[in-house]
């Protein structure tokens, strides 16, 4: 598809792009546009929900079209995540009035047009194509297919119980992952960021920057290493920004979300861990990120386990009595970063030992060196060889996670413009993970 301004300029040239077409022209994986024929008013895909909760049932398919707009000789041909093709679905019937057509998977869903039980999409990742004849009019990708049928890179993977929607409602910029938002299911009516919303409201993420997260070899900044990061939540809806200075503070997290701590190098003081506490029981999302042992990169005596678990009695040799329990987040979230790790400790990845809507599309997540997780109060997630590196909690009316190594959301891009050696974020499923974390402790999985 094209953006408005690129269709006009393409009209004249829709008989061209038919031929082509016909010819078994087939666009490119990286997203170049499809057809010209969304300038004379072709429908698109609108909204997918293809999981619902439990079993699936009342699952949908909504195309966005001229009203009266025929839809004989169209087709939807669905992908799963290798690019093979497992459904086609015939569409027959006209756009009505609203201009929204639904194809549901079973007559649960009160605004169908037609039903077909294939409107049950793949779950976590895969492609959908409209096609009129042979020619490609529309396509979508979600999760992280590893054949891309879709329109730039992929749109996010829902959790059970949300859609995938276009939001603002229609748009399109030929790319799949910003014209896609997960929001509430609204078979039949506009899209715009409902209720389950993952990030369509625009809410706030902050990252923390006061406890020195870009020290030594690490910059854990989003506009550094963590700027992949950083550019997926924003494309998900969210608004997301650092938190500066020296503390945190309750005005520092007015507003937001979800707070994350990436591997944090000083300690927090009992005001800042009043604040942190006060905001996750009110029901903000804490995300901390750790590391291993011995990874005190600022010299400061303390390394991220210990500024989240409290100080362990051997460095440095004095500590003031306002910050020897740091963030103490085994006592008041019930996860505790593990002291029994060290740089010699292997690379492993870690693997589902649950379910869990965080892990929708989550395979395996790699541990670059990092420490284990130790689950007083709360459920584990992810993990390998008898140990857990990723847990989460519920505390008062908020929501906790911990991940025990840095690196895993990492680019390979730092913010002083140098270049790294390991760009962990795209491997295995660290980039699907590390979203679904945060629409988690947003309230949006």
């Amino acid at each position: 598809m094209f953006n408005s301004t690129f269709r006009r300029g393409f009209v004249l040239l829709a008989s061209v792009s038919l031929a082509l077409s016909s010819c078994g022209r087939t666009p490119a994986a990286s997203g170049t546009p499809l057809s010209a024929l969304a300038a004379a008013g072709e429908p698109v895909i609108n909204e997918l929900y293809y999981d619902s909760p439990s079993t699936d049932v009342g699952t949908f398919i909504e195309l966005r079209g001229p009203a009266g707009a025929s839809l004989s000789g169209y087709t939807l041909a669905a992908f799963d995540t290798a690019g093979t093709q497992y459904r086609t679905i015939s569409l027959s019937g006209t756009i009505p009035a609203s201009g929204y057509f639904v194809v549901a998977q079973d007559t649960t869903v009160a605004s169908r047009n037609l039903v077909n039980a294939g409107a049950d999409l793949n779950n976590g990742a895969g492609s959908l194509r409209l096609l009129k004849s042979t020619t490609i009019i529309d396509a979508v990708a979600y999760g992280s297919p590893t054949s891309n049928k879709g329109e730039g890179t992929p749109a996010a993977t829902t959790g059970a119980g949300s859609a995938l929607a276009r939001v603002p409602d229609g748009s399109d910029t030929n790319a799949n992952s910003v014209d896609f938002k997960v929001q509430a299911a609204t078979a039949g009516a506009a899209n715009g960021g409902g209720t389950g919303g993952g990030g369509t409201t625009g809410k706030k993420i902050l990252f923390d920057l006061t406890k020195a997260e870009d020290a030594g070899n690490a910059d854990w900044r989003i506009d550094g290493a963590y700027s992949d990061y950083a550019n997926a939540l924003r494309a998900l809806g969210y608004t997301v920004n650092s938190v500066t200075g020296t503390s945190i503070t309750s005005t520092s997290l007015s507003g937001a979300s979800v707070l994350v701590i990436p591997e944090p190098q000083n300690p927090f003081s009992d005001s800042e861990r009043a604040a942190i506490q006060s905001f996750v029981q009110s029901g903000g999302g804490l995300f901390m990120i750790t590391d291993h042992r011995v990874s005190d990169r600022n010299n400061s005596g303390w390394d991220s386990p210990e500024v989240f678990d409290g100080w362990d009695g051997s460095t440095p040799s004095s500590v003031s009595s306002a910050y020897q329990s740091s963030l103490n987040s085994d006592v008041i979230f019930g996860l505790n970063a593990s002291f029994n790790s060290s740089f010699s400790d292997p690379v492993l990845s870690a693997t589902p030992l649950t379910t869990h809507p965080i892990l929708n599309g989550v395979s395996s997540a790699g541990v670059y060196v990092g420490t284990s997780v130790d689950v007083l109060a709360g459920t584990a997630l992810m993990g390998t060889g008898g140990k857990t590196y990723l847990a989460v909690s519920s505390v008062g009316s908020g929501r906790v996670a911990m991940w025990g190594d840095s690196s895993t959301f990492g680019d390979n891009t730092y913010s002083d413009g140098s270049t790294g050696t390991y760009n962990n974020w795209p491997n295995l499923s660290n980039a699907t993970m590390g979203k679904n974390i945060v629409r988690w402790l947003a309230k949006d999985l």
